[in-house]
């Protein structure tokens, strides 16, 4: 049987793929992100309206080497045992025959933090320096996936967007997402506006983005369990689609 692309979905880690209905050798099995990166390239046209409005990009603290073609490097944290301290817990059901890929739940987090200079002549109350990072990665009950700033803001400052699935590859236990693209949230564009910004950035390409990811095995679900995930899932494509269209 014929693998479905039934939906494609916003986010980091985006889009479901699977048969309507799985054969008794399907065996999807449920994984644990444990490290990886995430490498950014930012948009220059971009950094230009930023600069006019009063944040002049002045670099990046990377925490890991960016894939080439690329500038900036973020790190993703292992998950951590400590409630106190910030470590991913991401988990994505999958199988490769047939395609099947599901994000479950959890935050993949980030460190590193990108930077800028403020013109207090026309931004008020950000002080002369300026950054966003440490990113934690989530997605909503319609699968759309959103950065949330937790070194300066705790706001949503950055939409997800992907067209692709990842590139999984279960013998080396780690997957590849090219394509992905970062776009400036409405909160982070009402935050800048708040501050004196006479221009919305809401919707303005950030970035395109390229990620790595490793990942273990966590355990193998009932099949049962498993329907009911991939009902509950094409509920959440439903809502998702409708709205679109409302």
């Amino acid at each position: 049987m014929n693998s479905k692309h039934l939906a494609t979905l916003l986010g980091l880690t985006s889009v479901i793929a699977f048969n309507t209905v799985l054969p008794v050798k399907a065996e999807p099995q449920v994984y644990l992100e444990v490290a990886g990166r995430e490498s950014l390239e930012l948009d220059p046209t971009t950094l230009a309206i930023l600069e006019n409005i009063g944040l002049r990009f002045t670099g990046s603290d990377n925490t890991a080497p960016p894939a080439p073609g690329f500038s900036i490097g973020a790190a993703l944290l292992p998950p951590s045992s400590n409630p106190n301290v910030r470590g991913t817990t991401f988990t994505f059901l999958y199988d490769d025959n047939p395609l099947l890929y599901v994000p479950l739940g959890g935050t993949e987090e980030f460190s590193g933090s990108i930077n800028f200079s403020v013109d207090t002549n026309k931004l008020s109350g950000l002080g002369t320096e300026f950054a966003i990072g440490n990113f934690s990665n989530a997605f909503d009950e319609t699968f759309s996936f959103f950065l949330t700033d937790t070194l300066t803001t705790n706001l949503p400052v950055l939409d997800v967007t992907s067209s692709g699935i990842p590139t999984v590859d279960l013998n080396t236990q780690t997957w590849v997402l090219e394509g992905l693209e970062l776009f400036f949230s409405q909160e982070f564009s009402d935050f800048l506006i708040n501050a004196g910004a006479t221009q919305s950035v809401a919707g303005l390409k950030f970035a395109d983005a390229r990620g790595n990811r490793s990942f273990v095995l966590v355990s193998t679900p009932e099949p049962g369990t498993t329907v009911a995930l991939l009902v509950s899932s094409l509920g959440a494509i439903a809502l998702k689609k409708k709205s679109k269209n409302s």
